[in-house]
């Protein structure tokens, strides 16, 4: 009797001992994944290309990117079988003056249970920049005429309800190459209103080495707008690289072809 209590005990211990043996793998602490964010500088000017590295300590299978604190965002999966690796290049938008937040989560590549999220800012500064401060819509095709035909020719309804938008360049998060997109909408001027906009608190300021462009439409509600530009394009291309070196306060977009005469007011850095 006394040597099979001692025998179970013997197994007792024996197993108490490979429950805590060395075995790291089971402990949790070693599933998790760290992530780090890198940039050089944190501070930089309008339209200039900014990069920061995402570093983790383990491969990670998907990205996930914010710059809302992840209210939107965009995430990315990896088809590879080691995912992105440990490290990717992104890159910032500085297309506005002010803070761009770049939030950032990733997951491990073996489990997406796993994931680590981190986030950088960058301080975005007016440097060389152009502010556009106003802009006047002299003319544009049929003005004062019909463009709502469910109106007759003496109600004033009938005119167009006119707003214009201006595209510039923009970085790609994740390739860093710039590519034209909206950059900003204006309000409606209903009935044609004054067609006079004063953006001079609005945070419109360009690189002076850059094309933005400019187009004009008719707000028929609903998201659906008639093309004042009768395009295609869509859209006029002004270069403000041509009068970086006289830097005027007032240039002309003029189309004789479509009656278009619009002047913009610009102010120059010093």
């Amino acid at each position: 009797m006394i040597k099979n209590i001692f025998l179970i005990s013997l197994l007792l211990v024996f197993l108490s001992c490979e429950s805590s043996g060395g075995d790291d793998t089971q402990n949790p602490q070693n599933d998790k994944l760290t992530l780090e964010l890198v940039a050089d500088n944190t501070n930089t000017t309008i339209d200039q290309i900014v990069s920061f590295e995402v570093k983790t300590n383990k491969p990670f299978g998907s990205i996930t990117i914010s710059e809302d604190n992840f209210e939107t965002e965009v995430t990315t999966q990896s088809s590879q079988v080691n995912g992105f690796g440990t490290s990717m290049t992104l890159y910032v938008n500085t297309a506005n003056i002010g803070d761009v937040t770049h939030s950032i989560r990733v997951k491990d590549v073996n489990d997406a249970s796993i994931e680590a999220s981190s986030a950088i800012t960058f301080t975005v500064e007016k440097g060389n920049a152009v502010h556009i401060k106003e802009i006047l819509v002299n003319n544009f095709y049929d003005k004062d005429n019909t463009w709502d035909t469910e109106f007759s020719g003496t109600d004033p309804n009938r005119l167009a309800d006119v707003f214009f938008a201006i595209l510039k360049p923009h970085i790609g998060t994740k390739t860093g190459t710039k590519t034209q997109r909206l950059w900003y909408k204006s309000i409606t001027k209903e009935n044609q209103g004054d067609l006079k906009w004063d953006l001079s608190q609005e945070n419109l300021y360009v690189d002076p080495n850059t094309i933005i462009q400019f187009a004009l439409a008719d707000d028929d509600g609903g998201g659906i707008g008639q093309d004042l530009l009768l395009g295609p394009p869509f859209e006029k291309d002004i270069n403000l690289s041509q009068y970086s070196a006289t830097t005027p306060n007032n240039i002309n977009l003029e189309d004789s072809a479509i009656n278009l005469d619009v002047d913009f007011t610009l102010e120059w850095s010093n």
